[in-house]
């Protein structure tokens, strides 16, 4: 993963694609941005390549328009970068054009380089809607009591709403691509929106024209989903055989660092063959039945780290994983009648929350 300090801001300019008001205004002079407007942008590019949420994808160079401008570009030019820019960023605001509940946005071209590779970022800076202060001056013909000056403007002070600030530099947009240049390939993050009465994802279909690869934490959720529902499917009451599992694929990550499909299958379900084919079923579903895949935040696989219940009675149970797997400390015990208990051990000290 690139690391924040990495990242270094090679050139950027900012196109203004304002499709609520009907204005596509493409600028022709780089930014020259100082340290905190560089720190703006290396914050919202490491938010991106360190997101699970990011897509995978790869140019269809034969019908993308983007990857043909992209081939014959030299960044190095500064002519050259602007021009290119402005023909992406043309071909950007006609795609959100298409969609009206697509947001009006100002479009940050930047490329940067990290570990010696030089990327393209294109930053959707969707607008957002909020209240600043205005202020106006008039003359006034009237007296100031408080100076012999009768001519002291009058100064009037208001609040009014902004319907085109920016993202916050602590906030992640949803909205944005970042292109290796050696390689052409593509991290993206999008989202769908309703074109001619159809939801799509216009960025990766409409615009950049390229195929897709579900993002690493959709596929972890689809994985312990598909677990989860083969479990009660197949253990019922059984509390303890169902924690078990969760429990065995909180492990396959610690000890391998990543999800290799096939073998948790083998791990989970492998002496259960009616399991073991429902869940292959499942995953052939979404074509990740071969796949591994790795996360690139900690927060990502974060409820893996505990066990989490509820009863019917709406009582929340939550026990980290570490403490469940140790069997002294804790203890599920089912009876005839499918009625669980829960055994918690070794309590030194309760605190009420």
């Amino acid at each position: 993963m690139i690391a924040k300090d990495d990242i270094v801001i090679r050139k950027a300019i900012l196109h203004i694609l304002d499709t609520n008001r009907g204005e596509c205004i493409l600028s022709n002079t780089l930014l020259d941005p100082g340290p905190d407007l560089h720190d703006f942008i290396r914050n919202h590019i490491y938010k991106i390549v360190s997101s699970d949420d990011t897509k995978n994808c790869e140019f269809n160079p034969e019908a993308s328009p983007i990857y043909s401008i992209l081939e014959t570009w030299d960044e190095s030019d500064d002519a050259s970068f602007i021009e290119t820019s402005q023909a992406i960023a043309n071909k950007l605001y006609i795609a959100m054009g298409e969609g009206l509940d697509i947001p009006a946005a100002d479009l940050l071209f930047v490329t940067f380089q990290a570990e010696g590779t030089i990327y393209l970022a294109l930053l959707k800076m969707n607008y957002k809607e909020s209240y600043t202060h205005e202020i106006t001056a008039s003359d006034s013909e009237g007296t100031n009591l408080n100076s012999n000056d009768s001519n002291i403007p009058v100064i009037n002070t208001g609040i009014v709403k902004s319907r085109a600030l920016l993202p916050s530099a602590t906030s992640r947009i949803p909205e944005a691509v970042i292109i290796n240049l050696s390689d052409y390939h593509i991290k993206l993050l999008e989202k769908r929106y309703e074109i001619n009465g159809e939801k799509a994802y216009y960025l990766s279909e409409n615009f950049l024209i390229c195929h897709t690869n579900i993002p690493p934490k959709k596929k972890l959720n689809i994985l312990t989903r598909v677990i989860n529902n083969i479990s009660n499917k197949y253990d019922g009451a059984d509390l303890k055989t169902k924690m078990d599992t969760k429990s065995a694929l909180q492990k396959e990550y610690v000890d391998r660092k990543s999800f290799d499909v096939e073998e948790i299958g083998n791990k989970l379900f492998g002496k259960s063959p009616e399991k073991k084919s429902e869940f292959d079923e499942k995953m052939e579903q979404y074509d990740l039945q071969y796949d591994n895949f790795t996360v690139t935040n900690e927060n990502t696989v974060k409820k893996l780290e505990k066990q989490f219940m509820v009863t019917d009675s709406g009582i929340e149970i939550s026990i980290p994983m570490e403490t469940y797997n140790k069997l002294a400390n804790f203890e599920v015990q089912t009876d005839v009648t499918g009625k669980s208990t829960i055994i918690i051990r070794n309590i030194d000290n309760l605190v009420l929350k």
